[in-house]
């Protein structure tokens, strides 16, 4: 009877819980587990308290970043511990950081993150990682209240969905695996830093576009010139802003839309020539004598790399630190890498065959405008066909994809309510685990090894067993 009874007690909880996502219970329910449920539901329709249960979900799932240490075999050792760092905040080090290439990179925002923190704790990499945990609380946070911001001007979704949507978007960002490379490993800082500046670029011109208010349009330029000056990818912020117009339903053909866009096209230009210079400078990229992978070979790995980091994006599966190329250079690309192009291709045509499905089209859009640059279709200086880190601010355009989607399951499909939500629950935990053991394996270099070699092997007894 005791057994019956708790299971029983257990299906109607789960029942109250999964009904609590429409937010419309008024007044609390008879109960003890019933009235915790209820209090649960109005705390996190509330936005203060939502941004607070982020936050502690955040700290929980990287709490063993708080332990680790510094890369020193794996890039720290020069993009953080160098002698910009370690020179402070003298006004000549200052104009070194903003006027110097180091490493091939110029990142002079990227570097006074490092000098700040620095300044104050020295080479303790417990506050390093602290800081970097806490930009990407606040990418989190900032992820949430941006769409809490651009869906109700819609008129298309409820408060309801807009919550939903909204929260589950960042709660997805907060726990998945696949950015964990950019939060637990302090040379990618890079990526959470641009993204930072990059989103608050895009609070602005909400603003802008909701006032037309002149300096709101000058506070996005700014926030786009220190997107970039933490990482080179932020020069995608003008189709970043095309796609917000896009989703406030603007005139896309209004010529004050396009001539609002020109300053930040010719910024981009700009930044872009930057990039190659600082490439060059350390005898890589484009603009280097160095030996590149011939363009035809880059349409195959750019289709891989988007396929990969799309794939990743809903199942995140075999991560690395580490994926090379499959081909030295002067070598033949394996036959299966031309399928990818061929599925991106008929992909693209499957969404522009559905491009009146304005939401799955926008994130879509989203998710390739910020991941194509970094898809070897131009030649970079790296040494591996995908990297974790480059879908950090892409993956907010799947991530958003899927809050849509299972809002719409869970409006549209009443009679699976509890199964529907048992599943997003289910998929959330999983995710969450997986960060929590994959931000383990960034401790040290040591670790890092260890973790690719377990990788390996495990290829290697698969591959075996299929023969």
């Amino acid at each position: 009877m005791f057994g019956s009874g708790v299971v029983k007690q257990v299906f109607l909880n789960f029942h109250y819980l999964t009904s609590m996502l429409e937010l419309k219970t008024l007044k609390p329910p008879a109960g003890p587990p019933r009235q915790i449920a209820w209090a649960i539901e109005k705390l996190l329709s509330n936005r203060l308290w939502a941004s607070a249960f982020l936050t502690i979900t955040i700290i929980v799932v990287y709490w063993p970043v708080f332990n680790h240490q510094f890369q020193v075999q794996w890039d720290d050792q020069w993009v953080v511990i160098n002698k910009y760092t370690s020179a402070g905040l003298h006004p000549e080090n200052l104009w070194r950081v903003l006027t110097d290439f180091w490493g091939g990179q110029y990142a002079p925002v990227n570097e006074l993150f490092y000098i700040l923190i620095y300044t104050f704790v020295k080479y303790d990499p417990f506050w390093f990682h602290t800081a970097c945990l806490a930009v990407h609380v606040i990418n989190v946070l900032l992820v949430y209240h941006l769409f809490l911001k651009l869906l109700p001007r819609t008129t298309q979704f409820t408060a309801s969905s807009v919550q939903r949507i909204s929260l589950f978007t960042a709660l997805l960002m907060a726990v998945h695996p696949f950015v964990v490379e950019s939060v637990a490993w302090i040379s990618a800082s890079k990526n959470s830093l641009y993204t930072l500046f990059y989103l608050v670029a895009l609070h602005a011109w909400l603003s802008y576009t909701k006032e037309f208010r002149f300096k709101y349009y000058l506070l996005t330029i700014c926030w786009f010139f220190i997107s970039f000056g933490a990482k080179e990818q932020a020069v995608t912020l003008p189709l970043g802003l095309l796609l917000l117009d896009y989703a406030l339903d603007r005139n896309m053909l209004a010529r004050r839309l396009w001539l609002e866009k020109i300053p930040f096209f010719l910024l981009s230009l700009i930044f872009g020539i930057i990039t190659f210079y600082s490439q060059a400078a350390n005898k890589e990229g484009i603009l280097s004598d160095e030996p590149l992978y011939p363009f035809y070979q880059n349409i195959a790995f750019a289709g891989y790399a988007i396929s990969e980091y799309f794939t990743k994006c809903l199942a995140p599966v075999n991560l690395s630190h580490f994926y090379p190329f499959p081909n030295a250079i002067g070598q033949p690309v394996p036959m299966r890498f031309w399928f990818y192009p061929v599925a991106v291709a008929f992909a693209l045509v499957f969404l522009w065959i559905n491009r009146n499905k304005k939401w799955i089209t926008w994130s879509a859009a989203f998710f390739l405008v910020h991941i194509v640059i970094a898809s070897n279709v131009i030649p970079l200086s790296r040494n591996a066909i995908v990297a974790d880190r480059y879908v950090y601010l892409a993956s907010i355009g799947i991530f958003f994809c899927m809050a849509y989607l299972l809002n719409n399951l869970f409006l549209q499909k009443t009679a699976y309510r509890k199964i529907i939500a048992g599943i997003a629950i289910l998929y959330v935990l999983l995710l969450t685990v997986y960060a929590h053991n994959r931000s383990k394996v960034w401790y040290d270099s040591d670790t890092l090894k260890y973790d690719l070699r377990q990788l390996l092997n495990s290829k290697n007894v698969s591959s075996n067993e299929k023969k």
